[in-house]
């Protein structure tokens, strides 16, 4: 009897599920049909019911099977950091793998999740990335570390854009590895915006469509340095004497403003300050404001989807498409002045190029996964597939081979077919 073909999804965060929600839900209907099993396991990077369980119940994804806990367990042991969580992500990946015997494993985005695709391409596992491709160019950024490990271990790589799959070719990735689909935010916003229109988040927060500016803050760089969060802090507290600013907090983010001492500064009039907010909420203020403030891609991208002009407080992005789109703003400096600019932009820009190829990119994405998995692509052996895709690496293979007087395990026409 054919052994079934078992596939794993390995999440570990809010956006993670907001952009697989579509792609989640194909690959467990499609189980029975097309002879796969399909397994959710959630690392627990984000474990907070505001970071995770709302997300599930709001966007229709069932729970995942299998939670590892990181995040919850590190808390408790008071090991924080990349390092600990790395650790733990690689231990509890070998357990899973040892449980379900994955025959693939896919992956999203570029949080410390995608680094458990190590342990998998150690246990020789195909791994699949979805989200490759984007560089921000910037070393000091934690994501671009894990954007590079994850792309050059991955068998297959879902790029959103054509670029993208052009600076994989670049750093030497196959082409046959790489498949350009468009962004799958685009999926979430066309099926969830018009529940999220009707919701009631403005007036419980005494807001008027188009008179206020949402902000979200996260990323290492302006949250870990006390200097840098002081001037972010300072910033919103100007622009809330012009305009109110909505600002969600995640548990992160709070903890800083604790420890800096800069959460008082926070308690002003104009400023409102909410715990993390379900998608919903968050969409309906998104779609409403008069402007966003982010360091985050993926509120980046959907402000440019809902046509709100936004200020990307970062000193480098691995969007640029929204820059060149004229959809937001890049500055890493003084937050105020910045937020003038974005103020006075016009809100005149192509809303397709996150999606330039038209239809579902999810629904892309489960077809190639499905073509693949019926022609046995993830049987392969990769190093076969190495070897005939690069004359060095196989001339380099060919000649270890002979010095140790084995003999080649293929024909010369078989390496050369492809």
């Amino acid at each position: 009897m054919k052994k079934q073909f078992r596939l794993v999804s390995l999440l570990g965060i809010r956006p993670d599920i907001i952009r697989m929600g579509k792609l989640l839900n194909l690959l467990e209907r499609g189980q029975a049909a097309n002879g796969y099993r399909h397994l959710y396991v959630h690392s627990g990077q984000h474990y907070d019911d505001s970071l995770e369980g709302i997300f599930h119940r709001e966007l229709g994804v069932r729970r995942p099977k299998f939670n590892m806990g990181t995040g919850r367990t590190l808390k408790k042991r008071a090991k924080t950091g990349h390092v600990y969580q790395a650790g733990y992500l690689f231990e509890k990946t070998a357990q899973m793998i040892e449980r379900l015997r994955p025959d693939a494993v896919l992956f999203l985005g570029d949080t410390n999740t995608v680094l458990s695709s190590i342990v998998v391409a150690k246990h020789n596992i195909p791994v699949i990335h979805v989200e490759g491709g984007g560089r921000s160019f910037d070393w000091r950024m934690p994501e671009e570390k894990n954007r590079i490990i994850i792309d050059h271990l991955s068998d297959v790589i879902y790029c959103y854009l054509d670029r993208y799959k052009q600076i994989l070719l670049a750093e030497g990735v196959a082409g046959h590895r790489v498949v350009s689909v468009g962004n799958i935010i685009v999926d979430a916003l066309e099926k969830f915006l018009p529940a999220a229109r009707q919701r009631p988040i403005l007036r419980s927060l005494g807001l008027q469509p188009g008179k206020y500016a949402l902000c979200t803050l996260h990323r290492e760089e302006n949250i870990e340095n006390r200097q840098i969060l002081e001037e972010k802090v300072n910033g919103l507290r100007q622009l809330s004497r012009q305009l109110p600013v909505v600002f969600p907090v995640m548990p992160r983010v709070r903890a800083r403003l604790r420890k800096y001492g800069f959460t008082d500064r926070l308690k002003s009039p104009g400023i409102i300050l909410t715990p993390p907010l379900g998608f919903l909420d968050f969409l309906k203020l998104e779609a409403e404001a008069k402007m966003i403030v982010t360091d985050s891609g993926t509120v980046q991208e959907e402000a440019l989807l809902l046509g709100v002009p936004c200020l990307v407080t970062r000193r480098s992005t691995e969007r640029p498409e929204t820059i060149a789109a004229g959809a937001s703003i890049l500055a890493e400096g003084d937050l105020f002045s910045n937020a003038q600019r974005v103020l006075q932009m016009e809100r005149h820009w192509d809303r397709t190029v996150l999606n330039p190829l038209g239809g579902s990119p999810s629904e892309r994405i489960y077809e190639d996964l499905l073509n693949r998995i019926r022609s046995g692509y993830f049987a392969e052996s990769r190093c076969l597939a190495m070897l005939q895709e690069n004359s060095f690496v196989r001339e380099a293979y060919g000649l270890t081979q002979r010095s140790f007087k084995r003999p080649l395990p293929f024909s010369e026409e078989a390496l050369c077919a492809r």
